[in-house]
């Protein structure tokens, strides 16, 4: 049943944002349906998922928990039940599609293999829209549903550079398109490396042009930390304390930095990482402005409220943490956070058990998820990729089953036998 619904997600991903159905005041895209279908099965699987609990599960429901718990207090019972009943559809039920599904490196490589394809067969789209200024998927979605999804300031001006229009492809914002792009950029590199074929790196050149083609600072700065996260997986074992004591030091450096300058080390950070100076100080104005209802609202947020801001600021806020920690309060700001780092770590420190035959696919996993972590002070996963988030946190679960990954080195040994009698 999850292979099924593992199937429909990955299509429903890619599925133009014009196609949904209003029910009341909730819209309802495939991707909520699928991932709705996913947390009932789930319930019928519950044995199994507490059998298989760890820290993350633990984790990750207290967030939850809190998330729920500040939709209620600051939209009321009825409305703030629904709100954390979509927004639990997304969070959960992603989390335990990858988690039930993917429970092999055989599967976690199909999947992986399932998102790059289907990106690969789409690039040509995104020439096309890029230099021809010409959104044609969208337009035609348009015709089909009747719905105008995307903002009307993509089609003007400012979303042109070097005279390309920044693609959107399927999906309704560059960023988005970017950074889902960037998510499984690590995986084929490193596929390539590992046994190069025609087809991987045409694969390669297809993710990379996409992610060139959205001129969006969010997959180059992912890029970027993907090559630091590679240094620090690589080196990790012999090294951890030389990791730590850095992480340590940075981490007081930004304390220091915090206190000293007037803008904060978070509204200094993001006003750097990107490409357009104008966005950086964007964005430092919106932590500025949004600092001041998280320290007005620190436990239980303001929900998906208003927030204090001078008229000419956006309502948007670029920046997935930031607005987790606006919205539901510092304390499940910190949950999710310390929830995602500590799987980052533990994934780290179980590298050197793997079999060498899959060990590089939980590199990518590294790479990938510790990059959505960082870029996600600069970006806000709104839209399909907050459930991708949350799909790529539950995809690694496949690490912490020995006696499944003691199954797959049966059969590589065998594959490896029989290669061997080949020669």
């Amino acid at each position: 049943m999850f292979k099924f619904l593992a199937i429909l997600f990955v299509i429903s991903i890619f599925i133009p944002v014009e196609f949904y159905y209003l029910a009341g005041g909730l819209r309802l895209e495939a991707y909520r349906i699928v991932l709705a279908l996913v947390l009932i099965v789930s319930l019928f699987n519950i044995k199994s998922l507490v059998e298989r609990a760890d820290l993350v599960d633990i984790l990750l429901l207290g967030f939850v928990v809190l998330a729920t718990i500040s939709f209620m207090a600051n939209h009321g019972l009825k409305e703030g039940i629904e709100k954390a009943g979509i927004f639990s559809i997304e969070v959960l039920g992603a989390f335990y599609l990858a988690r039930n599904f993917i429970t092999t490196p055989k599967r976690y490589f199909k999947i992986n293999m399932a998102f790059i394809g289907l990106l690969t067969l789409a690039v040509g789209f995104s020439f096309y829209e890029s230099f021809a200024h010409h959104r044609i998927l969208h337009e035609y979605a348009t015709k089909l549903t009747g719905h105008q999804s995307l903002d009307p300031t993509l089609y003007t001006h400012y979303y042109i550079r070097f005279d390309i229009l920044r693609a959107t492809n399927l999906f309704v914002h560059p960023i988005l398109y970017g950074a889902l792009t960037a998510i499984f950029f690590p995986f084929v590199i490193l596929l390539l490396f590992f046994s190069f074929k025609t087809r991987y790196l045409i694969a390669t050149l297809a993710l990379l042009s996409s992610m060139l083609l959205t001129m969006s600072s969010a997959p180059m700065l992912s890029a970027v930390f993907q090559g630091m996260v590679a240094t620090l997986s690589r080196y990790w074992e012999g090294s951890k304390r030389f990791w730590l004591s850095g992480l340590f030091f940075v981490m007081s450096g930004a304390f220091l930095v915090n206190l000293i300058s007037n803008r904060g080390f978070f509204a200094l950070l993001v006003s750097h990482l990107t490409f357009n100076p104008a966005t950086g100080y964007y964005r430092m104005f919106q932590w500025q402005y949004a600092m001041d209802d998280v320290l007005d609202n620190p436990l239980l947020g303001i929900g998906i409220s208003e927030w204090s801001r001078p008229s000419w600021l956006n309502y948007s806020i670029d920046s997935f943490w930031l607005l987790i920690t606006m919205q539901h309060g510092i304390p499940a700001g910190f949950l999710l956070l310390f929830c995602c780092l500590y799987i980052v770590f533990h994934v780290l420190n179980n590298l050197h058990k793997q079999h060498e035959y899959y060990r590089w696919m939980a590199n990518a996993w590294v790479l990938s998820f510790m990059s959505l972590i960082l870029i996600g002070f600069t970006v806000d996963y709104f839209g399909k990729l907050q459930p991708m988030f949350f799909f790529v946190l539950g995809s690694i679960a496949w690490v912490s089953y020995p006696q499944l990954n003691k199954h797959m080195r049966v059969l590589v040994w065998i594959k490896e036998r029989k290669e061997r009698v080949r020669r």
